[in-house]
Formats: structure tokens, sequence, C-alpha cells
């Protein structure tokens, strides 16, 4: 069985109320108690703010709740100013009264079509089933974790870390931050190593600045570029300043460029195992494959296309801050390759005939 979804639900009329009821019934009946749901019924903002907390998995929210029209927006605001990580569909009579800023899954006009109770417990079940819920929700594995490691392993550390903050504040908030982020990475290091296309990237980033990995494009055409200069090269220092004046990137080249035939239906086994070998990254030394996403393009990071430009050069040509950023596990694997290329040496040939013909 299933765990069960909590549901809150914001609406003032109570034969809505009614009907919701009475779809999550036929729905945990039609999938056999295999999806539960726990309907939090509120009719008014204030019951609604009583009611949010982190056990609210997911929200149904009417804009008009009472004489001004769209009292559904404050408790929307009240959702993103208490951090509550959790989907919200905005079902209402009137959407343009809804606030666009909010990060949700739908604002939804009454009475048009997949605007059913049963479609949206569909949407909510969908989202819960990948696990977003159980991860970045009030009850999930990252709130329990951070838990576990505030209370037993930063806590007990304490001393040592009102040391270094009497020294340097900003830098042991990043220092801590950085250490329990390591704490929670250590939960992955038994899972299978097969990743989706979108662990690649960080889409769009969480910071503005230019980092190794991170993608551009062109202001004047499509083509898009990787970030490879140093980490050290990109941080500015206390003078605001770089380690180096230019910055390195590679070209990224469209994979119907190395495979005109890639988007032919019917590919043979012949052209299957070329396609294989070149995204298990065993085509060539210098070529690098990224996947493609809904916010990439993907295409193949090609060592030998390296151009170094001045940054204010780079500033002219290239649109930033940059749209993606290619995520920090796979950007280790992409310097390690990216410097083998460079680094190979080779050696003298040595005469072996002599050694075998004799």
């Amino acid at each position: 069985m299933n765990d069960e979804f909590r549901l809150l639900i914001v609406e003032d009329d109570q034969q809505e109320l009614d009907t919701c009821r009475d779809a999550v019934d036929r729905y945990e009946h039609e999938h056999q108690k295999r999806r539960e749901f726990k309907l939090v019924e509120c009719k008014n903002v204030e019951k609604a703010f009583s009611n949010l907390d982190n056990s609210i998995d997911g929200a149904i929210i009417d804009l008009k709740l009472g004489n001004q029209g769209d009292e559904g927006n404050e408790v929307i605001q009240k959702i993103e100013k208490s951090h509550f990580r959790i989907p919200v569909i905005i079902l209402t009579g009137t959407p343009d009264a809804a606030d666009k800023d909010f990060a949700n899954i739908g604002i939804l006009k009454k009475g048009d079509p997949g605007t059913g109770y049963a479609d949206l417990l569909d949407r909510f079940w969908d989202i819960h089933n990948t696990g977003l819920t159980r991860i970045m929700g009030g009850r999930g594995v990252i709130e329990k974790n951070l838990d576990k490691v505030f209370r037993d392993n930063l806590l007990p550390q304490r001393d040592k870390w009102i040391e270094y903050g009497k020294n340097n504040s900003s830098k042991t908030e990043k220092a801590l931050l950085r250490h329990t982020l390591n704490h929670l990475l250590q939960l992955l290091d038994d899972e299978e190593a097969r990743c989706y296309p979108e662990e690649v990237y960080l889409a769009p980033p969480l910071t503005e600045e230019i980092q190794t990995g991170s993608l551009v494009k062109k202001k004047n055409g499509d083509g898009w570029f990787a970030v490879m200069t140093p980490a050290c090269d990109l941080v500015k220092r206390g003078n605001n300043k770089r380690n180096t004046d230019r910055i390195l990137i590679i070209e990224v080249e469209p994979t119907d460029t190395l495979f005109p035939w890639f988007q032919a239906p019917n590919l043979s086994n012949n052209k299957k195992g070329e396609l294989e070998k070149a995204f298990k990254n065993n085509k060539s030394d210098y070529y690098h494959w990224l996947p493609k996403t809904d916010s990439f393009e993907g295409g193949f990071l090609n060592f030998r296309k390296l151009v170094a430009l001045e940054f204010d050069e780079f500033g002219r040509k290239f649109k930033t801050p940059p749209e993606v950023q290619i995520s920090p596990s796979f950007v280790k694997d992409i310097v390690a390759r990216f410097s083998s290329y460079y680094a190979r040496q080779g050696q003298p040939e040595i005469d072996f005939d002599r050694f075998i013909n004799t």
C-alpha cells in the first residue's frame, strides 16, 4: 500500500467540496486503495492558514473566497513565504486574477476539459509517484536527514565551527553548506550508477556566475559552448578579480552533425551500435557526449574546438547569465577526459622486429 497523500483544498463552495470528496472516494475505490488521499477542507483563508504545515503534500486553491475575489492569492503567498515545497493547482472561475509568478503546476478554469477532480488527483499522484513530495516535502527524505545531520553531526562539532565563524562568518557558512550537502550525498553511495539525462544539468542554475561546465549560447546564433576554464581561475577573489583574464570555451557539436542519419527511422543494428559507442564516449578521445533534455539540445563536446576569449569579448558574444550548468559530478568526468586528451605525450617507437626476427 502506498503512503497517504494529504491534499489541502481551499474552496468556499460546499457543493464543490462535496464533489471533490465524492471524487476522492471513487478514485480510491477504482485504484483499490493503492492510491489514498486525505482531504483537508478549508472554506476561507483563516482556515487554510491554520491547516498549512509540513504535513501537506499538495493543494487545490480557488481564488474567490470572499467579496474581494482574489483571496486565494493570500494562501499562495503564505505557501511561498513559509517555503512549503508542495505542488499547487489553482482551480478558479477567474484565472486572470491568479498570481502568475507563483511556481505551480497549473492555473485552471473551472469547467474546462481536464479540470475534473479525478483528473487533478491523477496529476497529483503522478507527481507523488516520482518521489518528489517524498524527497522535498515537509515530511520528506531531505527534511528527515537534515534533522539527523544537524543533531548528530553539526551540533556535536559546534565548538570548532564557532571558532571558524569568529574568523570569517561568510566563509564558515559556505563551508557548513558544503559539509551538509556532502552528508546528504552519502545517501547515494550505494545507488546504481545509471542516471536520467536531467541529472546531468542544473537548469536554470542557482547562481548567475560563470562556472566550469556552464553552457552558454551565442547572441547571434543558436550554437552552444561549454566553459572549461579551471574553477580556481573563475572564482572572484577579495579584490573582485579573477586569476585569469581569459575564458576557455569548447564548442558543442549537434548530434546530427556527426551522425546525419541520427533522426532516421529504423536504424540498422550497425548504426545503433555506432551511436551506443558514441554515447558511452568510446567514439573518440576528443568527443564527449551531452544528452538532450527539455532545457538543452544535447550534442558532443569537441575538445579540439577550443577557444580562449578575453572576458569583455566573451560578454559581447555570449548570452549571460548561463541558461544551463553541467552538474558538478559530471563536470569532473569531462575535465578529467579533457585534461587526459591534452596531456597525452606518446613515446618513441622501439624497433620490436629485431627482438622478434632473431
